[in-house]
């Protein structure tokens, strides 16, 4: 884009006509610094909020026309109040771009061009092709694409992006907003971006996604708010003495009426200030009232225009803010007509007054001066009249204007207002038609919010529910999960039987997707399913079936879930609809990832995915994910590589909810293969794209991900000062904090609540009852083992090996990437050395051969330390133990696997335990440690130096040291070491 043509400045900002700008000095200011930073790559986003005329597009406008003086390319867009089309504002940024682009562009930009023009076309033609299909991409990918172009663009010259009125905003456009925002302040190579938007100060003024934007944004440094305060006495002296041309000492007086009367609002002292400056210097020649209120002057000025007159001009304000001449002239010629001269003498004068501004440019349009001049002549009109209004505009534009822009939506909004006076059938048509026209452009949030204003629309409750169940789907689209879940239960209380299933499967589709307990899922389903006839050709009632399934495995009760979906699986393959099978199985695989049935759910995997070939198939993506974790607990390194890639494909085309997996996924890689920094660096892009998601969809997923790094790197000490040892389990998840007490070497908080956990977690019953099947189980079970090894505690360990026996020979992993543990024999095998038990040394044989199978290079150190430290135990100076030690070390020092290297330090941690019983009073392998050092005269600093712990963990060992040995001082001991061999 080397040669790309940026647009000329709006023909508003730069007409003499534009309104005096005075003051603003602090604003500007702060736009030049951010520019600055931007023209050095540091692209930066200024948000100006301020009240309805406090001149925050006049700012904006001159800020922009300065800037472009000095090189910028300026691309502009404004929201249009109730008559927004798909992605408004950003579509206008975005076509502005695309006129600018060559004809001929390199082939790497060219699917980004065309899928971008495919989208952002808003030609009549388009709206009118009812047929006209979705892209083969989803929502994040579009978003992907506008920012692709947009650094182009700024590559070839820096860009200042104008957005106007964002309180207007619909929700897919805030979220395309708040993506470019952050990946455009993220680029890695910087970019010369500046973005600047305008919203009303007052958060009543704002929509929740506006609200909820902002709060996410204001945690970066590169974006900032301000709000545009109010123009003081002198600073609206100065705004008279350039009106006219006078020095402003002696316009005080003049300066403080007006003050009073608009509180410093630039709009309001525009439209007042000739009146009150004339009615108090009698320049009128006559004496005339300071007016009261602005509403008053307005009111003075539509005294002017008689009743005709004020239809025309109240048809021109529900038209919008900039009507177009040629529809107000139909629309006036409709029954009661208004003479055509009689028209555009309305115009002429709401021009002279100062209502409406003359159209300015080729292709302009008459404009209110204001929304707020707008909304008077709204008021004026009165609310029993305005619904009339709309109704002769919409039969007007409806048979008159077949390519009028907006033509749909903008129908859709008129036949709305006007359904008091029997226009609901028509409203809800054009409704759903602007709602399917929004979901073909994936503005799935638009779409989702046109389809429950068209349910709000229709006095025919079957439909209400249908198009409630049509808005849960999109929300489903857009991961608003939760939004989704709220329409369904609206639905299913009284909807018609089949409607009734209908809303419960996308119920539990909202529901498994943030992996919720699936207990209300199975409630909802079980009770439509018992509403329809028990039909097992019915493709409806398989699918449900195969919903319910999967709902009833987010219960805990996988053996019953696997019992259903294998009839609902037979029942589809008789099935005539080809839709039904790769449904059923989709709901199959994301049951469990547990040993049972494993082999059985990653052929339905192979299954969906030889099913759903397209890479931007829904089908495709469950299958690839499920055979990339799948390929994990099975040790198959390589068909968890093919498998990732074609997650990354789905992503590349769908985004969103597959751009979450996809990024999962290459996190679990770097993770095993102890790449930890590329894993940190994963795990942060993560929680940027669940701040993409809806409420629910990640509940606590990303912290572990990111404790799991954390502690293989060392770095959990900032939180030692958090962590007391007295914290109560049941407000905290107790196996994460169990895992945090080892890892801070805190014994007996650690030892108390590994027993509190396995009289609740691991007790018969809780077996018996189907607790295991919870995707959490694996990390809940794999910290109680390490609390049990790090303790030492024989009698833990016994009782949690059955439980981990389970998973003999495959890999352990918590959902899906999120705690990831490795071997399970390796674990076994520590847990046989601390018993004294079994094989150990096979365990550990046949963990390597697992880790190397998976290509987990962290795993295989880890195995490699733990034999280690096993064949010690026996064998203290054994060469082949000291052959694997340094292996394992060959493998963590390079990749800083801190967590390694502490277990290769002699009574590190994961130490076997086996020969505790040996050791005087008790004393663990570190403060064996500790005593040596402390006999050899060694300070508490100097013991945390020489064993790399904190200070304050080595004062807490010398305490323990002391109470087990019955010392009362240091030197007692010491004493005590040298009498005992121990130093």
């Amino acid at each position: 884009m080397r040669t790309w043509r940026s647009p000329p400045l709006p023909p508003r900002w730069t007409s003499s006509a534009q309104p005096l700008f005075v003051a603003r000095r602090e604003e500007l200011a702060w736009i030049d610094e951010a520019w600055a930073d931007a023209l050095r790559g540091s692209a930066g986003a200024l948000f100006l909020s301020g009240d309805a005329g406090s001149g925050k597009s006049r700012l904006v406008a001159e800020a922009c026309t300065r800037l472009h003086a000095r090189g910028a390319a300026v691309l502009s867009g404004a929201c249009i109040q109730e008559l927004s089309a798909a992605f408004e504002p950003l579509d206008q940024v975005v076509r502005q771009l695309l006129a600018g682009l060559d004809d001929e562009q390199p082939d790497a930009a060219t699917g980004t061009v065309r899928l971008l023009r495919e989208v952002f076309d808003r030609s009549p033609a388009r709206e009118r092709d009812e047929q006209d299909a979705a892209p083969d991409v989803g929502q994040m990918r579009l978003y992907d694409g506008v920012v692709e172009l947009l650094g182009a663009a700024s590559d070839a010259r820096p860009l200042v992006i104008a957005i106007d009125d964002l309180h207007w905003a619909e929700p897919t456009a805030i979220r395309l907003l708040a993506h470019l925002v952050r990946r455009t302040v993220e680029r890695a190579d910087g970019a010369r971006v500046l973005i600047l938007g305008t919203l009303r100060a007052g958060p009543l003024e704002r929509s929740e996604a506006l609200g909820g934007m902002l709060a996410e944004l204001q945690s970066s440094d590169a974006v900032r708010t301000r709000e545009l305060a109010p123009l003081n006495p002198g600073e609206i002296a100065d705004y008279l003495a350039a009106q006219l041309a006078q020095p402003s000492a002696g316009l005080g007086h003049s300066a403080g009426t007006l003050y009073a009367l608009t509180g410093g609002n630039p709009f309001l002292l525009r439209e007042s200030w000739r009146a009150v400056v004339e009615a108090e210097t009698g320049t009128a020649g006559q004496p005339i009232a300071v007016p009261q209120s602005i509403g008053e002057l307005f009111q003075s000025r539509l005294a002017r225009f008689d009743e005709q007159q004020r239809t025309v001009l109240a048809l021109a304000a529900v038209l919008g803010l900039e009507p177009d001449l040629g529809e107000l002239l139909a629309v006036s010629a409709a029954p009661p007509a208004v003479p055509r001269p009689l028209v555009f003498r309305t115009v002429e004068l709401a021009v002279s007054l100062g209502l409406l501004e003359a159209p300015r440019g080729r292709d302009g349009r008459y404009r209110f001066v204001h929304a707020i001049a707008r909304q008077l002549v709204l008021e004026a009109a009165g609310p029993t009249g305005v619904p009339a209004l709309h109704a002769r505009i919409a039969q007007t534009l409806e048979r008159q204007f077949p390519a009028a822009p907006h033509r749909v939506q903008r129908l859709a909004h008129h036949y709305s207002a006007a359904r008091s006076l029997g226009f609901g059938d028509r409203a809800v048509s054009y409704l759903i038609r602007a709602s399917e026209l929004a979901d073909q452009r994936l503005a799935h949030e638009d779409a989702g919010r046109l389809f429950e204003r068209a349910a709000e629309c229709t006095s025919d409750a079957a439909e209400r529910d249908s198009l409630r169940v049509q808005a849960a789907r999109r929300w489903i689209a857009a991961t608003d999960f939760a939004h989704a879940r709220e329409l369904c239960e609206q639905v299913i209380e009284l909807a018609a039987p089949r409607t009734r299933v209908l809303a419960a499967i996308e119920f539990e589709e909202a529901s498994w997707k943030p992996g919720l307990p699936g207990h209300r899922a199975v409630d909802i389903l079980t009770a439509a399913l018992g509403g329809i006839p028990p039909d097992d050709g019915d493709p409806l009632r398989i699918e449900a079936l195969g919903a319910l399934s999967r709902a009833i495995a987010f219960t805990g009760d996988i053996d019953a879930a696997e019992a259903l979906v294998e009839r609902a699986i037979a029942l589809a393959r008789r099935s005539t609809d080809p839709t039904v099978l790769p449904q059923v199985l989709r709901a199959s695989i994301t049951q469990s990832l547990r040993p049972q049935g494993l082999a059985a759910r990653r052929e339905r995997a192979r299954e969906l995915v030889a099913l759903g070939q397209r890479p931007h198939s829904d089908a495709l993506g469950a299958g690839a994910n499920f055979l990339s974790v799948s390929g994990y607990v099975l040790g198959d390194g390589q068909g968890m590589l093919a498998a990732e890639e074609r997650v990354a494909d789905c992503a590349r085309h769908w985004g969103g909810y597959w751009q979450y997996w996809a990024v999962c996924a290459r996190f679990g890689r770097m993770y095993i293969a102890g790449r930890l920094t590329d894993a940190a660096a994963l795990c942060a892009q993560l929680a940027g794209v669940e701040l993409g998601f809806r409420s629910d969809l990640s509940l606590g997923v990303n912290a572990l991900q990111s404790y799991m790094v954390r502690r293989e790197r060392g770095r959990l000490d900032f939180v030692r000062g958090l962590v007391t040892g007295e914290e109560s389990p049941t407000s905290r998840w107790a196996p994460g904090l169990l895992a945090l007490y080892c890892e801070l070497e805190m014994r007996e908080p650690a030892r108390r609540l590994l027993r509190w956990l396995l009289e609740r977690e691991a007790a018969p019953a809780r077996r018996a009852a189907g607790a295991r099947a919870s995707g959490q189980w694996p990390a809940q079970l794999l910290f109680m083992v390490e609390a049990a090894l790090w303790l030492g505690d024989r009698r833990a360990a016994a009782e949690l090996r059955p439980l981990l026996a389970e998973y003999e020979g495959l890999n352990v992993m918590s959902g899906y990437y999120v705690a990831i543990f490795g071997s399970a024999d390796r674990y076994l095998g520590q847990l046989d050395a601390l018993c004294a038990v079994g094989d150990p040394g096979a365990r550990f044989e046949a963990a390597l051969a697992l880790d190397e199978r998976t290509g987990a290079p962290l795993h295989a150190a880890y195995t490699l330390a733990a034999t280690a430290r096993f064949l010690r135990q026996y064998e203290p100076h054994s060469p082949r133990a000291a052959a694997l030690a340094e292996r394992a070390e060959a493998i963590a020092r390079p990749a800083g696997l801190v967590r390694v290297l502490r277990m290769l330090q002699p009574g590190g941690p994961g130490e076997q335990a086996a020969s505790a019983g040996h050791r005087p009073d008790g004393l663990t392998a570190r403060e064996l440690e500790v005593i040596a050092l402390l006999a050899d005269g060694r300070s508490n600093r100097q013991i945390a130096g020489a064993l790399v712990i904190s200070e304050h963990t080595a004062a807490n060992h010398v305490r323990s040291i002391l109470v087990k040995i019955g010392a009362n001082n240091r030197t007692q001991a010491a004493k005590y070491a040298r009498e005992n061999r121990l130093a």
